[in-house]
């Protein structure tokens, strides 16, 4: 199979710990430009892919347009407000797309985009939704499949700790790029997760976070998937830990939500364990980190050749995402969480 010409579209902290990475053990696709305004950005993100192997000499520009004739398919990894616009730009210039999540930061911009996308059917537009590649997650996704757990009842998903990853660039604290804080973040992952394993059938019950016209670090959201009570709960701030437990009418299973899980378990509801421990990978699932992201884009890759084999994530997977963070954050479901002055100032009143 003939590689597709990659262009890796901003070339921040995405783009150097996950893509860049991988892209020298993919045979599907070979980088051929990396674009960011700030060419320092580029050259830094060159010297990662150098480090990890890469033998391509890719074209450093500063916008896609200089790069337009140097490759076929792009990994647009720009802040979040600004993948609409970019990513609609280049559908309609006949380029793939694989878009970082989220997918955009708006239900009318996704929306634009999966017409484009359609209006041009020689192009792909997926998702980079790696979780569903974690071995633990899979495994969940089989459990629900097989019915191992009988009827699912509830799910309780805590995600927090202090913020470390390590950025290049502020734009996760400027909400004129970010657009939100970690429901945009953490939750564009988590809400995948659930619609993979739970389905569509989707009702937000409630909504907190602390953003106050800012950047939310904290949020509580309450979703039913059909008669599946889910809880959420996710902080930059906290030591929540990073764990989902998933409770069914036959049994229970419990993993680690960060890469790698660590231990997870499956245990009966009459007290039997079935599972302890780590979760074997099965494909396409994969058990080391820069072999998420070379199966991711080399399922991008096929995606985009004569195969034309479906992508792990869609852009439809990239909508339900965004329409629910949205409904979060501007629904009627939506309220403020309690803030130590608020709950102070009520007691003084009383």
């Amino acid at each position: 199979m003939s590689s597709i010409r990659l262009a890796v579209i901003g070339c921040g902290a995405a783009a150097r710990a996950c893509h860049l990475p991988a892209l020298p053990q993919v045979t599907g696709a070979r980088l051929t430009a990396l674009v960011d305004p700030d060419t320092a950005h580029a050259e830094g993100a060159f010297q990662v892919y150098r480090q990890y192997g890469g033998s391509c000499s890719p074209q450093p520009a500063t916008s896609w347009q200089e790069a337009l004739g140097s490759f076929d398919a792009a990994v647009v990894a720009v802040p979040h407000t600004r993948h609409a616009q970019l990513a609609d730009d280049l559908l309609r210039h006949g380029k793939h797309v694989l878009m970082e999540k989220p997918m955009t930061t708006s239900p009318a911009d996704a929306e634009m985009l999966l017409k484009t996308a359609a209006d041009h059917p020689g192009t792909v537009l997926a998702m980079a939704h790696p979780r569903r590649l974690f071995p633990a997650y899979a495994w969940v996704h089989r459990l629900i499949r097989n019915g191992a757990l009988g009827t699912v009842k509830r799910v309780h998903w805590t995600e927090g700790h202090p913020y470390s990853w390590e950025p290049v660039t502020w734009s996760m604290f400027d909400r004129r790029l970010a657009h939100g804080g970690v429901l945009t973040d953490t939750g564009s992952h988590v809400f995948d997760s659930l619609f993979w394993w739970l389905g569509e059938d989707m009702t937000l019950m409630d909504h907190q976070d602390d953003s106050m016209g800012g950047l939310d670090s904290d949020s509580r959201t309450w979703l039913r998937f059909g008669t599946v009570d889910v809880i959420v709960e996710l902080s930059r701030l906290r030591p929540l830990g990073t764990r989902c437990t998933i409770t069914g009418t036959e049994a229970e299973v419990t993993i680690g939500t960060d890469f790698p899980s660590g231990e997870c378990t499956l245990v009966t509801r009459s007290g039997e364990v079935l599972h302890r421990g780590d979760v074997a990978p099965i494909a396409p699932a994969q058990g080391e980190w820069e072999a998420l992201f070379v199966e991711q884009l080399e399922n991008f890759a096929a995606a985009c050749g004569p195969q034309a084999v479906a992508p792990y994530s869609t852009a439809e997977d990239g909508k339900r995402v965004v329409d629910l963070i949205d409904a979060c954050y501007h629904g009627p479901a939506r309220r403020a969480a309690p803030q130590p002055w608020t709950v102070n100032r009520t007691r003084s009143a009383v």
